[in-house]
């Protein structure tokens, strides 16, 4: 009879069993599916389940108990599997409260960032990680198929493979749920480990179920997006080449002389319209506009200035060309780099009219490429002239009213805008003083205010007030009860939130201030613990009718070593009258 009444009750705890451990998997269900923001929802979860742990505990003892008598030894199986059920919740409970009592930003948390990972974050990093390695494994098997030539393979690899790189794409952006991922993870995975079995039945429509779905040519129709062809820089598609120019009179450098400048060119980007003069001919033009200019042949050298004049297309500067500045013309468009429009008959008829001398002398071949051209005048000083006569043309000097007084402005002007030239004894103190009061590496750091032990004071001006004005805020009562509830810093305390009286009782040791803050610490229902040194807090639960008990007793703690947060007090912990000291 008795082993009947054993069996009943076994079933009746097994039952129960059942029932806390379904009840536990569906709160464990909601949490881990709760946001890490939500923090209050989570906390009354994590009460719910503590509930939930501790009614499975009890009957774990009782499990216990009865596997270690010989009464039931047919059953030993089904209590072993209920007790490690239940000590798994246990374990999971742990790490649930081990999340729960480590800060966002604590040395833990920092150290082991997946303790306090939103649990989607965390799923989503499981799916990533996931494709990757199917990935890796395509990736192998497609090198193998490449090498035995397998075309039909290779073309179903190159369509999951393109699949999967847009699932990993999608899975980043957020535009697709990790959740479709894992509800389809044993496909892709089975396509991955048996492609090449021969009883394999491919499923086809797998990224089109998952709503993904990508055709290879689509992929590659993004990657390769068209380019802008960049413009070659000075590279002709012809060349001219080079005259032979026969030079009837020995002409010297020294007679050209570049009196006034044509104009201020600029590099050109675009050389393909037109084809440019290699140095050469740039020379024998030059040597011909010289030798031209010398013997005053107007005609000639009105011809030069006409091709110069043409060939300077992106000119900044007004165009003033003189007739005796042909050899300029020639020379600065060698120079610069402008390409030329004149052809080899225009070049013949500069040589054929400047033939003046009738003294027959040796023809000059012409120059190598290879010869490297005289460096080019300094031309800043023609540049500022023709700046200076531009600006003498604006409607603002010629008006009248200003047309004595604009010359001293922009003379006073220039004096500012340019660097002088010797600095005087006054500037020279003031920029030694710059110098020795310079700001240095240290004022570019950010302040370190809090390096030094907080219990020490920081430094402060004479002026400001060291200690706190602990004056009376009313008149005493005759009595004097409550004599510190009178004064104003007491007062203040009272406004103070838990953390601030903490971090004064355990960072102002021995002072006034914790004093008060360890009085307003024990009207607030904290208890300090001798032993420890911590504070202690009592909070009492009433239970819903029809539970076990009318009310159900926690302790926390303040741990002001670690994380300096409240937590809660183990299974464990046990008051001891004699422990806590009596404050107030």
């Amino acid at each position: 009879m008795s082993q009947r009444k054993l069996q009943q009750e076994v079933d009746k705890v097994l039952k129960k069993v059942k029932e806390g451990l379904e009840e536990y998997e569906d709160i464990y269900d909601k949490f881990q599916n709760t946001e890490s923001d939500n923090q209050s929802y989570r906390e009354k979860l994590e009460s719910d389940l503590k509930r939930e742990i501790k009614k499975l505990q009890k009957h774990r003892e009782q499990i216990k108990s009865w596997l270690s008598k010989d009464d039931i030894k047919d059953r030993a199986d089904v209590l072993m599997e209920n007790r490690r059920l239940i000590e798994s919740g246990m374990e999971r409970f742990k790490s649930i409260e081990k999340i729960m009592k480590t800060k966002k930003f604590s040395t833990e948390a920092l150290t082991n960032p997946d303790l306090i990972k939103d649990p989607r974050e965390l799923k989503k990093r499981d799916q990533f990680l996931f494709v990757e390695e199917c990935l890796e494994d395509l990736q192998k098997q497609l090198d193998t198929f490449e090498v035995e030539n397998n075309e039909e393979q290779i073309e179903k690899h190159t369509f999951h493979i393109s699949n999967l790189e847009n699932i990993l794409k999608q899975l980043q952006n957020d535009d697709l749920d990790p959740e479709t991922v894992q509800d389809f993870q044993e496909d892709i995975r089975y396509y991955v480990d048996n492609n090449d079995d021969p009883d394999f039945v491919d499923y086809e429509t797998i990224y089109q179920d998952m709503g993904c779905e990508i055709q290879p040519e689509d992929l590659l129709k993004e990657q390769s997006t068209p380019s802008k062809p960049r413009k070659p820089e000075r590279s002709p598609r012809k060349k001219t080449s080079p005259v032979p120019l026969q030079l009837k009179s020995k002409v010297s450098t020294s007679d050209v002389d570049i009196t006034s400048p044509t104009t201020v060119n600029q590099p050109l980007m675009e050389a393909e319209t037109e084809p440019t003069v290699d140095a050469a001919t740039a020379a024998a033009v030059a040597a011909t506009a010289s030798s031209a200019a010398t013997e005053a042949n107007i005609s000639t050298t009105t011809s030069i200035n006409n091709t110069a004049g043409k060939t300077n297309n992106h000119s900044s500067a007004t165009n003033t060309t003189s007739p005796s500045s042909a050899a300029s013309a020639a020379a600065l468009a060698a120079t610069n780099g402008v390409s030329a429009t004149g052809t080899a008959p225009s070049l013949n008829h500069v040589s054929n009219g400047t033939s003046t001398n009738k003294k027959e002398k040796e023809p000059t071949p012409a120059a190598p490429q290879t010869e490297e051209l005289p460096p080019p005048r300094d031309l800043s000083h023609e540049i500022e002239e023709i700046l200076a006569k531009d600006l003498q043309d604006k409607l603002a000097f010629k008006d009248p009213l200003f047309k004595e007084e604009l010359p001293y402005w922009l003379e006073t002007k220039k004096k500012l805008i340019q660097p002088p030239n010797e600095i005087d004894e006054f500037t020279l103190k003031h920029l030694e003083s710059s110098l020795l009061n310079c700001p240095d590496s240290l004022d570019a750091d950010t302040p370190r205010l809090f390096e030094n032990p907080l219990s020490l004071p920081h430094p402060t001006s004479i002026f400001f007030p060291h200690e706190p004005i602990r004056f009376m805020a009313q008149d005493l009562p005759a009595n004097g009860d409550d004599l510190y509830g009178k004064i104003s810093v007491a007062k203040i305390m009272s406004k103070f939130a838990l953390d601030t009286l903490f971090f004064i009782f355990y960072h102002y040791q021995g002072s006034y201030d914790q004093f008060l803050a360890s009085r307003e610490l024990s009207l607030r229902g904290w208890k300090f613990n001798k032993v420890n040194r911590c504070w202690f807090h009592k909070e009492v639960e009433k239970l819903p009718p029809g539970a076990e008990g009318k009310e159900e007793v926690t302790w926390r703690y303040f741990d002001y070593q670690k994380a300096w947060l409240s937590r809660r007090c183990g299974l464990e912990f046990e008051y001891k009258e004699e422990e806590f000291e009596k404050l107030w």
